[in-house]
């Protein structure tokens, strides 16, 4: 699949990786938040995005770790 706009793939990736940390971030403050308010179910709907979030990054750092290092 090509970059958009002819940009390359990698800086692509690492952009998709700098947001993805930004989310987890924010998600982060408000599970936090939702807890200190008793907010269980917006709690439990932050932490299943939170979950997916990091799932997301460590899927782009092992495919970023796997071009650069092909086996």
């Amino acid at each position: 699949m090509a970059a958009p706009e002819g940009r390359p793939d990698k800086e692509q990736q690492q952009d998709r990786v700098e947001a993805l940390g930004f989310i987890i971030c924010r998600l982060d403050e408000l599970r936090q938040l939702a807890a200190s308010q008793g907010l269980e179910l917006v709690g439990s709907l932050l932490d299943v995005a939170f979950n997916e979030s990091c799932d997301a990054i460590r899927r782009e750092r092992s495919s970023a770790r796997g071009e650069e290092n092909p086996q």
